[in-house]
């Protein structure tokens, strides 16, 4: 299911499971899982390009086929959308995906591997106090606490989940800093070209960028993108993103406060403010903001980080009675729609019906270039097992064409 399905259908039925430590996960029935199982005689060389979830499970699987691959990223760093700070409070904080939208068996169907010494925490993340800012005034929800349930990492994140059971098999294959700029499939070769006129060579392409890039065509193909595909990745809506985490001194905000109609805006998902430190066994008061799309453009497009910053606040300070001026220690800042290879959150909403969009974009071109991604996934678009999802599936795609 999509995120904004799976964030309805917990609203509606509820979703709750006990703390869970991955010695207890196993993997996803055969008919559910995502893992493909399948049969190449490939012996040619794949080129990855980009190193966030999707391009990190895309060559975690190639790896575990036996076929030659590399993943070029184009930031210093991979992760993508996934990233973590260490060293803000006494536990990590996602700065990027953080929920787990699915049930965290899933965890251990992406990593497919019974021999992996997993050693992963997993809270159940059903907030307790939950109240609504509408009209200029806060309203208590607290029932909703009896049936609203999901899941998240108690003592790592996300990043860690990768760079743990992932990153290892793979780390010698990954090329930073290298920004992709042409992909020339006209040949017997696919010839790729960086923004230093670096070449690389391959057989096969997947392109693992966020959709939003392929929009704003950082990216160059020769031949040009057939028109309908060109079209199809213009009909994915991806809006800006912005995190904002801030230390006060006292808990003054509850465990999770969403804006204007309740029900709605914990559907939408498009913006809300929430204790980051919830179940997280810490001794500091963390308050998170997640916004999206209009609602995250309201901070995204103003000049500087102390405006964004002196904005949340005077926001929290409207609320809570000037406590956030009062209480406040330090913050950090995550704006996505500024992190040049990424722009924005994550795919949002299609300008037509998502499965004809996802499947012309999912077209190989002649058979050498393909897609994938958390846009790209149908049951599960908008969430980091739908990357891994996408990338899997293009990957068998790949592999079986041979």
């Amino acid at each position: 299911m999509t995120r904004k399905e799976f964030i309805e259908k917990s609203l509606i039925m509820g979703i709750g499971l006990p703390f869970l430590s991955s010695t207890l996960l196993q993997s996803c029935s055969k008919d559910d899982s995502i893992f493909p199982k399948f049969h190449t005689d490939f012996s040619g060389k794949v080129i990855i390009v980009g190193a966030g979830a999707a391009g990190l499970a895309a060559g975690y699987l190639l790896k575990r086929y036996g076929v030659d691959f590399e993943i070029i990223e184009a930031a210093p760093v991979y992760g993508g959308r996934l990233k973590k700070s260490s060293n803000f409070a006494d536990f990590p904080i996602d700065l990027g995906a953080e929920w787990i939208h699915t049930n965290p068996k899933i965890l251990a169907d992406i990593i497919n591997n019974p021999s992996s010494n997993a050693n992963i925490d997993i809270i159940v993340y059903n907030p307790q106090t939950i109240k609504s800012w509408k009209n200029g005034k806060l309203k208590s929800h607290n029932y909703i606490s009896s049936f609203y349930s999901e899941w998240k990492f108690k003592n790592s994140t996300w990043f860690d989940f990768f760079e743990q059971f992932i990153v290892p098999e793979i780390a010698d294959k990954i090329i930073l800093n290298k920004p992709i700029t042409e992909i020339n499939y006209q040949g017997n070769k696919v010839i790729l070209s960086s923004d230093s006129n670096e070449t690389y060579e391959a057989d096969k392409v997947l392109i693992t960028s966020p959709i939003k890039t392929l929009q704003n065509e950082q990216i160059t193909f020769q031949p040009s993108l057939p028109t309908d595909k060109k079209e199809a990745i213009d009909k994915i809506f991806m809006g800006d993103g912005i995190k904002i985490f801030i230390e006060f001194k006292e808990k003054f905000y509850p465990d999770i406060l969403a804006f204007g109609n309740i029900f709605q805006a914990l559907n939408e998902e498009e913006k809300f403010v929430y204790d980051a430190a919830f179940r997280k066994d810490s001794s500091k008061h963390i308050l998170g903001l997640f916004a999206i799309n209009d609602k995250a453009n309201a901070y995204t497009q103003l000049n500087s980080e102390q405006e964004i910053i002196a904005k949340f606040i005077a926001e929290l300070d409207e609320m809570f009675d000037g406590k956030a001026t009062a209480n406040y220690m330090k913050h950090t800042i995550q704006n996505w729609s500024k992190e040049p290879y990424i722009q924005g959150a994550y795919s949002y909403s299609f300008d037509g019906n998502q499965n004809n969009i996802v499947a012309t974009i999912n077209e190989p071109l002649l058979n050498k270039v393909y897609f994938a991604g958390e846009a790209l996934s149908i049951k599960n678009q908008a969430m980091v097992h739908g990357a891994c999802e996408s990338a899997y599936s293009m990957i068998a795609t790949m592999m079986k064409n041979e």
